[in-house]
């Protein structure tokens, strides 16, 4: 998921990142918040939810999540972020037990029963036996779109998958990203259609990943 990104402009200035750590929870937490507020699809996921932090609690959730078994990436001046979920599988132990309960807590049963039934659906979309990545999320604060940060923060898992032949897949509920998606060498493969929401689901496949 993603939220809506601004074409990349032709300026040769390089964008520079990091890795993000625990440590950088709040401004990872801070720039998702500001770039889904409008996002149709996180809409519908939390609207059963009366918590008025409920979209706080689910990209607190999502770091949590991808930073143990995924990388995030930052930009050095802290506006744009993106979190890659690997094919790990996360440890069931209490730090998960924990971390889902009070996630449940936040959010209430019926969001995260439409979050659950989401995530169902986009897991059977990727590989069972084969390495990849999934960008989980990446946001742009207003200031800094535009300025092709969101691609830069794209190309060191795209490099990495594509020297290794793996693929990469994504999901948006945006239909002006598809384009910025295709020219970054992603196709569309499938959709889940839901109350007049279209999620597009795709995929870059790398060499021997057909």
């Amino acid at each position: 998921m993603e939220a809506i990104l601004a074409q990349q402009n032709n300026s040769s200035e390089k964008v520079k990142l990091r890795k993000a750590t625990r440590n950088d929870e709040e401004k990872v937490v801070n720039i998702l918040c500001n770039s889904f507020k409008n996002d149709p699809h996180i809409k519908w996921m939390l609207e059963k939810s009366r918590n008025p932090d409920k979209l706080k609690s689910i990209m607190t959730s999502i770091f949590r999540k991808t930073i143990t078994v995924g990388k995030i990436f930052l930009t050095t001046d802290e506006t744009a972020t993106a979190l890659w979920k690997s094919e790990k599988k996360e440890k069931f132990n209490f730090e998960f037990i924990k971390r889902n309960l009070n996630f449940l807590f936040k959010v209430g049963v019926k969001s995260v029963v439409r979050i659950l039934a989401n995530e169902s659906f986009t897991y059977k979309q990727y590989p069972k036996t084969e390495k990849y990545f999934h960008l989980y999320a990446i946001g742009v604060l207003p200031e800094s779109q535009g300025k092709g940060y969101a691609s830069s923060l794209m190309n060191p898992i795209l490099n990495e998958m594509e020297k290794n032949s793996r693929p990469v897949y994504l999901e948006t509920a945006n239909i002006k990203n598809v384009q910025i998606y295709i020219k970054k060498g992603f196709k569309i493969y499938n959709k889940w259609i839901n109350n007049g929401i279209e999620l597009y689901y795709m995929r870059k496949l790398n060499s021997t990943t057909i």
